[in-house]
């Protein structure tokens, strides 16, 4: 088995140097093993996805990122993955970065079912991974929205990943302190009013100024890099949901909490939980996992709802977590 400390201790992007570091070492080696393109999803739908191959990779790797997120968010994940021997393959979600729109508002994420989003994944799996990935096993890793579509995924298509790294997955999600079902309630009367696409009342426009300290990041270097690359692509600044993505989002939540459901999965789990998160409620992750036959629980102290944002004392656990999971 490989030394994942070594390993991680060796490739770590120092925080201190982080914007050169990634302009000047992880971004040339990926763009050296880039392959960049679009699929066909549900309904013919051009979908954008990036993808790191490695002629000795031992396993594959495809990333569901969350919402308003991208697959070029995940290229400093990306580079660990490849750097740890595994081919990898990252798709911006329909509604997202340089995928396909259903609405005209580049700032609101709309789906009228999440379903679409699973059988888009299962397209890109069979279509774009598999034919790169003969003879290796994949494995999936879910951020966030990501990760309920990874688990909605998994529970429909049991026997397509072999393990599933969950990263404060959206199985309830934080609805500013509204109950679920009047929340659910709410949107379908302005989905019947014919505002299904719309932009939930109340949400705001994307801010160029975010701070730092409102972020869901708790390294300030990883946050500042990033931010930049919103503010300079207007396709990266979706930052609020449609009714119908509300509606869905609440909908889910008793379908990844169903105890028949969670016994249907086969893949071998871990589900990766900050020490906070405003973007997600994490007892019913506790639940979840706990009704998932092998599931594994790792709390992550110092980091808030993106756990991969964190300073590189906490990413260096959260690295090495993943790893010894996908390697044992």
């Amino acid at each position: 088995m490989t030394d994942v400390k070594l390993l991680v201790s060796d490739m770590l992007v120092n925080e201190d140097n982080y914007a050169a570091e990634m302009t000047e070492v992880v971004e040339p080696y990926l763009a050296s093993i880039c392959k960049n393109g679009y699929f066909k999803g549900v309904g013919g739908a051009e979908l954008w996805y990036e993808s790191y191959i490695r002629a000795d990779a031992t396993a594959t790797v495809v990333i569901s990122h969350g919402f308003t997120e991208t697959a070029e968010k995940f290229r400093e994940m990306s580079y660990y993955y490849s750097k740890a021997g595994y081919n990898v393959f990252a798709v911006d979600h329909r509604g997202h970065g340089n995928s396909h729109r259903e609405n005209d508002d580049p700032e609101t994420v709309h789906i009228d079912n999440f379903d679409t989003y699973i059988e888009d994944l299962k397209i890109f799996v069979d279509t774009v991974v598999k034919p790169v990935s003969v003879g290796l096993p994949l494995y999936l890793y879910g951020h966030s929205m990501g990760g309920a579509v990874s688990v909605l995924f998994i529970m429909k298509y049991a026997d397509v990943f072999e393990k599933c790294v969950l990263t404060a997955p959206m199985i309830s999600a934080n609805t500013a302190n509204m109950p679920h079902f009047l929340t659910g309630n709410l949107a379908k009367l302005f989905i019947a009013l014919g505002k299904s696409k719309e932009c939930v009342l109340g949400m705001g426009a994307y801010n160029p100024e975010r701070k730092f300290e409102d972020s869901n990041d708790t390294s300030r270097a990883r946050f500042e890099y990033y931010h930049a690359k919103r503010n300079a692509n207007r396709k990266y600044q979706t930052s609020r949901p449609s009714y119908a993505w509300v509606k869905e989002a609440v909908r889910i939540v008793k379908v990844q909490l169903d105890e028949e459901n969670c016994k249907k999965i086969k893949t071998k789990l871990i589900l990766c939980q900050p020490e906070w998160d405003g973007s997600v409620n994490m007892s019913p992750q506790n639940v979840f996992i706990s009704r998932v036959p092998g599931g594994i629980f790792k709390k992550f102290y110092g980091a808030k709802h993106e756990i991969y944002m964190s300073p590189n004392d906490v990413m260096d656990k959260y690295l090495n977590t993943i790893f010894s999971f996908l390697e044992g």
